[in-house]
Order: structure tokens, then C-alpha cells, then sequence
């Protein structure tokens, strides 16, 4: 049976090795092979220095801030009309670059379950997003026929939003004056 050894980042020792074999790679039981303590990455040793992979991945933590959210259970007959009235403060051009309803709806068959409203919408900065969760978060909103349900507000699975395409007419422009 083969032993694993347990790596543990050093710094490199100013010290030559007793050790006079040069450093290998050495494969383990998975096929995989494993660096010694002291393996360096540039002539420096891994121990106390920022990589590259760490720099690359504060870039991406920065970039994905998420500023998405999904406004969920409002009630099915809740129209965007209200809703748009209620959120006026938080929900408006100046702190949300993009936003979106859906209607939901009462179905007659009491064996198909009620489809509850929802609305996105994408925020320009975090506080803003902040201020519209501590106003928002589990409030309870009724629509015109008595049914009420408390908000539940929560990231959106998916940060991008859609794009609108504008479609050329081809033909525009190709009737001659005769």
C-alpha cells in the first residue's frame, strides 16, 4: 500500500537540501501527480506571494456582484399597474436599469394550483438594492380581490438581462420616385 504525503507551503530554505536528487514529480495512486514542499513557480516560492489565479479571481468577485432580483409570490390578479404604484420609491430610471412583470392567474379548476406574480428587475448599485430589500423583504401586498401574500425577494439565478432587437425592414428605402 502507498503512503500520500501531506504539502504543506514553505518557503524556500536558503539551505541547500541534503537531499541531491532534483524535485519530480511523483505520481499517486489516482495517476496524478503531486509537487513537492518546495516546488517554485517562477524562481519564487508559492509561500507568501499573490498568484496570478487569486488576482483573476478578486477580478471576477468584483465584476459578479449580483444587483438581479426576483420579486416572487405577489398575488395572482397583483397588476403591474399597482405594483408600479406601490415601488415608485425604489423601483424607477434612476436605480434600476432594467425591470419586467409577470402577471400571474387564478385558475378555475381547483385542481390546478394558483400561478403567483412576479417581478425582475436589475439595479444600477448595491445600496439601492439594499434599501429596496429592507422596505420589500416579506411585506405583505393584497390585490383587488382580497388575496394577499407576502413578497419574497431573492437573486435571480440568471444576472443578465435581455436584449431588446431592433429588426431592419429590408425593404425600407427601395421604392424609386418616379
Amino acid at each position: 500500500m502507498a503512503t500520500r504525503k501531506i504539502l504543506i507551503a514553505r518557503p524556500q530554505a536558503t539551505e541547500p537540501s541534503s537531499n541531491p536528487q532534483p524535485e519530480s514529480s511523483t505520481p499517486s495512486r489516482s495517476g496524478a501527480t503531486s509537487r513537492s514542499a518546495s516546488a517554485t513557480r517562477g524562481g519564487r516560492s508559492r509561500a507568501g506571494s499573490i498568484t496570478t489565479g487569486q488576482v483573476q479571481q478578486q477580478h471576477r468577485r468584483d465584476a459578479n456582484v449580483k444587483t438581479k432580483f426576483v420579486i416572487r409570490r405577489l398575488p395572482p390578479l397583483y397588476s403591474e399597474a399597482e405594483f408600479k404604484a406601490v415601488t415608485a420609491e425604489y423601483i424607477n430610471p434612476k436605480t434600476v436599469e432594467w425591470s419586467y412583470y409577470v402577471q400571474g392567474k387564478v385558475h378555475r379548476s381547483k385542481s390546478t394550483p394558483t400561478t403567483y406574480s412576479r417581478a425582475y428587475a436589475k439595479f444600477k448599485d448595491v445600496e439601492s438594492l439594499i434599501a429596496f430589500n429592507k422596505a420589500f423583504g416579506g411585506k405583505v401586498v393584497k390585490d383587488t380581490k382580497g388575496n394577499e401574500s407576502a413578497m419574497q425577494i431573492e437573486f435571480a439565478p440568471y444576472e443578465k438581462i435581455p436584449k431588446t432587437k431592433v429588426k431592419k425592414d429590408a425593404r425600407q428605402d427601395t421604392i424609386d420616385n418616379g
